[in-house]
């Protein structure tokens, strides 16, 4: 009955309302999703609205509460990039973090760049493979910035040779785990609570692909003047900056983790609404948590706008695997605003759910129509690489690479 009620307020409300979010590699990136173009970095030219949207659909505010901010002057990129070549670990260990770094290069659209160099010695970021003795936890990197008063020095990222099997490590769980430490290595140093961003804390599942959330927030973190950076912030570049009160002053949003009765908080606009729903959703109170988004919906006067809000229950659904729910979101969203991304929704679900044969059949067909469809390219090759029928893999690479699978796009 549950689940009706829920796909009913979404089809009212949202019938013509749900999703559109919308040194190279040669072959497709890991992952399935990948991040609408959005130009990253805000500063005071623009308006209050645009940069509390930003807010809203990011998780500076957990940035932000996790201490000061810290991060790179944005001059000094490219930072150089020392990753140790061992012969005690698989070759493609350090190609994989190379990747890593490349993925963030090519998402941030070079707000971050990075320059490989051959010695530890003229590298701003360094990256080890070691033996970590340590079967309770269970992660497969670890960051730590070395910090002078309030000047970075460098930034080092080590990975476990094996993982606490004494297995190598799988190229999607070190892909995975790279992508996060890099996040913290360039100022991603809060955690995101949606299960599809890098910067969720890793657990079972491994987030293979850089999204919109964590662009806008690593676009925020470099809006502020940072608490600690390497090199000093000039003057004319600090007036063009905020800092984190003005950032977050944008929202005025009495709720918080601390807030004890969340049904009684008066919601008036879009930032509260949503807020309500993250907490919610924190809290495992899915329904309410829809009713909200639902809410924050109906306050958006453009289908773009409302589109991101029903993709955010559609995840929320996802994570929760409550995948009949997630299913209903996506067809609306496909009968709301079809494109690249909303017409694989309903193949992604089905990969998720173990039809993997659906998913191949829908992406088939999706491809013929349309050959520049990414994600529809990318979410083929990640199953045909799963599936490990490499030859399919191939000709699917061979067929389609050249228009879907462009480096950078």
């Amino acid at each position: 009955m549950k689940k009706i009620v829920i796909c009913t307020f979404l089809i009212t409300a949202g019938a013509v309302s749900l999703l559109n979010i919308s040194n190279n590699l040669e072959t497709p990136d890991f992952g399935f999703k990948n991040a609408y173009a959005i130009a990253l970095g805000y500063d005071k030219s623009m308006g209050e609205k645009t940069i509390k949207a930003a807010v809203i659909d990011s998780y500076f505010r957990n940035v932000a509460s996790n201490g000061k901010i810290i991060r790179w002057n944005k001059d000094s990129f490219p930072l150089k990039v020392y990753i140790e070549d061992s012969a005690e670990v698989p070759a493609y260990y350090r190609e994989v973090v190379m990747s890593a770094y490349q993925a963030w290069q090519r998402a941030s659209e070079g707000l971050v760049r990075f320059e490989f160099v051959e010695t530890p010695q003229e590298a701003d970021m360094k990256c080890y493979f070691k033996n970590i003795n340590d079967s309770n936890d269970p992660a497969i990197g670890f960051h730590a910035f070395s910090v002078n008063g309030n000047t970075i020095t460098d930034s080092t990222i080590t990975f476990r040779k094996v993982d606490n099997k004494n297995h190598n490590l799988d190229s999607k769980q070190l892909f995975s785990s790279a992508l996060q430490e890099i996040g913290h290595s360039i100022g991603l140093t809060g955690k995101s609570v949606s299960i599809y961003d890098v910067m969720y804390p890793i657990g079972t599942k491994f987030n293979t692909e850089i999204t919109p959330r964590d662009l806008k927030t690593l676009g925020l973190v470099y809006s502020v003047v940072p608490d600690i950076t390497n090199t000093p912030i000039s003057e004319e570049e600090k007036a063009q900056l905020f800092t984190v009160a003005e950032i977050l002053n944008t929202l005025n949003v009495p709720v918080d983790d601390n807030t004890p009765n969340l049904d009684e908080v008066a919601a008036n606009d879009v930032a509260t609404h949503l807020a309500l729903a993250e907490q919610y959703r924190k809290r495992a109170e899915y329904d309410k948590a829809a009713q909200e988004y639902q809410s924050a919906a109906q306050m958006k006067t453009d289908n773009r706008s409302k589109s991101e809000v029903y993709y955010e229950v559609a995840v929320m659904y996802l994570d929760a695997e409550e995948f009949d729910k997630a299913k209903s979101c996506a067809e609306i969203a496909c009968a709301t605003d079809m494109n690249d991304l909303t017409e694989t929704l309903p193949a992604l679900i089905d990969y998720y759910t173990k039809r993997s044969s659906s998913a191949i059949e829908q992406l088939d067909t999706i491809l013929e129509q349309n050959p520049y469809n990414k994600h529809a390219y990318k979410l083929l090759c990640k199953i045909y690489r799963d599936k490990h029928q490499e030859n399919l893999l191939n000709a699917t690479i061979r067929k389609y690479g050249k228009t879907a699978g462009e480096i950078g796009d």
